[in-house]
């Protein structure tokens, strides 16, 4: 600028009424950091003769483009040339890594000058609390989600744990995402130590290098721990089973009769034998005494229909039963097939259609079969049309599609109203039972809630990548929602019987 400055007084003797004929353009500094995200222009105006033209009318416009090719508008300014024939003024904002050229046109005469930007602004970066009171149980897996973001883009995240957690530490992001949250899947130690002993520590990188590192975040270890959740959500141990109740259960479901749980347990012990389903209440975990029903075979399902008239369930092998509530209790079992004709031979958890009828989800047939009407005589048919699993286990609907847990492909599909199957989510272990959500609290409204024993938690998904809603010790197989919350059936695992959590907060 100092430059043009000293040329123009040189040559302000010599300005008289002409039309421009050269425009000089300097840029202070050329080559600009990111964190001052500035640079000041010098336009010089001059005649054919190379003196300098006072009060010509100049416009400045800049072409901007990112290291990605995304364009950044800079805003036009019009304005003058001062006694010496410079124009001034100063760019601002300029913060994308990448390259640009500015323009200074008078009365058709054009000047220009490149820059470019160098990124020195480092990604920012937070760690989001993974439980509503930073507290964990020993032996419980744990989602560890950091949000970050870069006005270039982040490229590296990586997660560092004290107290032996394990679990995956570091990722790239593959689609340099200017805002996103990542999750690592971790794992508290068995045997960790109680109190604050779990620190956690976050870095970012972006795409120009650039580090920072998030504030630390200290987690407690509560022995007493058997259920976490994330922040909005709170866990409790509800039941437990003993030796005559809850011994192994397979599946819950909620009556909008009664408000109670009815939970499929295929106990092979004296009153429940070989399985039956109990009533619980969901208020107190008590367990009602005497079964509601006990099975032929082993009970694997349970549903009801909209209103709760009538409780399904499925009775392995080949059987699909009905229940009917007389007023103040569900009885008088009937069979709701042919045993001896149709694909239903194996089935596990089942939804009620009112326009399809039952839908059960069959190991045997490996596909999902369908009980048109519930009599002895009717004959099941095949409903899906492509599905081809292998360990067809849950089953839910959203009311318009069906969703169906492959928990041998880690794999949860859905189904048209026709049959025809495609994958709905591919990334949680081992899934078993599933529910929707139809509620509207955030971040879980609108999701399908699914039982993942791979990874013992409940993860809420949409299709797109799934979202811990709960984290256990004991593995869990089957969910169900009533009023404002969740309970989760946990299968006998870490030295327990069957367990009945209960979530609230939706």
């Amino acid at each position: 600028m100092k430059t043009l400055a000293r040329s123009a007084v040189a040559l302000a003797a010599l300005s008289a009424c002409a039309d421009p004929d050269r425009v000089i353009v300097q840029l202070s500094p050329e080559v600009i950091s990111s964190l001052t995200a500035t640079t000041d222009v010098a336009a010089l105006v001059t005649s054919v003769n190379g003196a300098p033209l006072a009060d010509s009318s100049v416009t400045l416009t800049v072409s901007y483009f990112d290291r990605n090719g995304i364009e950044h508008d800079v805003p036009e300014v019009k304005g003058t040339t001062d006694a010496r024939g410079l124009f001034e003024t100063r760019l601002e904002e300029l913060r994308w890594d990448g390259v640009g050229t500015v323009t200074v046109a008078a009365d058709g005469v054009i000047g220009t000058a490149t820059f470019s930007v160098l990124d020195r602004t480092p990604p920012k970066i937070e760690i989001l609390a993974p439980t509503s009171d930073r507290k964990v149980g020993a032996g419980l897996p744990l989602d560890v989600r950091i949000k970050v973001s870069d006005e270039i883009g982040v490229s590296r995240v990586t997660l560092d744990a004290t107290g032996g957690v394990s679990g995956t530490r570091s990722t790239v992001v593959s689609d340099a995402a200017v805002d996103t949250t990542i999750t690592f899947r971790m794992s508290v130690p068995a045997g960790a130590t109680p109190g604050p002993t779990i620190k956690l520590y976050a870095i970012a990188e972006d795409l120009s290098g650039n580090l920072a590192a998030a504030t630390s975040m200290e987690l407690t270890v509560d022995p007493a721990i058997t259920i976490a959740t994330p922040p909005g959500l709170t866990g409790m141990l509800l039941a437990d089973g003993t030796a005559q109740r809850l011994v192994n259960p397979r599946s819950v479901a909620a009556s909008a009769k009664d408000g109670k749980l009815y939970i499929a347990d295929q106990a092979q012990v004296t009153g429940c034998n070989p399985s039956c389903i109990w009533r619980v209440d969901p208020a107190t975990g008590q367990v009602d005494a005497t079964p509601v029903v006990v099975g032929t075979g082993q009970i694997e399902g349970v549903a009801f229909d909209a209103n709760g008239d009538n409780l399904y369930y499925s009775d392995r092998q080949r059987r699909i039963g009905r229940l009917t509530w007389n007023g103040s209790a569900y009885a008088g079992a009937v069979v709701c097939n042919d045993t001896n004709q149709g694909p239903l031979q194996d089935p596990y958890h089942l939804v009620f259609d009112p326009a399809l009828g039952l839908l059960a989800a069959d190991d045997n047939a490996q596909e999902v079969v369908r009980v048109a009407t519930c009599a002895a005589a009717t004959v099941a048919t095949t409903f899906s049309t492509n599905g081809n699993f292998d360990a067809p286990r849950g089953f839910g609907s959203d009311g318009t599609a069906f969703y169906i847990a492959d928990q041998n492909r880690d794999r949860v599909s859905k189904i048209s109203a026709t049959g025809t199957v495609t994958t709905f989510e591919a990334g949680i272990q081992e899934p078993y039972g599933v529910e929707w959500y139809g509620g509207s609290v955030a971040p879980w409204a609108g999701s399908l809630m699914v039982a993942s024993t791979g990874d013992r938690i409940v993860a809420s998904t949409r299709g797109g990548g799934p979202l811990a809603a709960a984290y256990l010790r004991n593995t869990p197989v089957d969910l169900a929602f009533a009023g404002n919350a969740m309970f989760v059936l946990t299968s006998p695992s870490s030295g327990n019987r069957g367990r009945v959590y209960k979530v609230t907060g939706f």
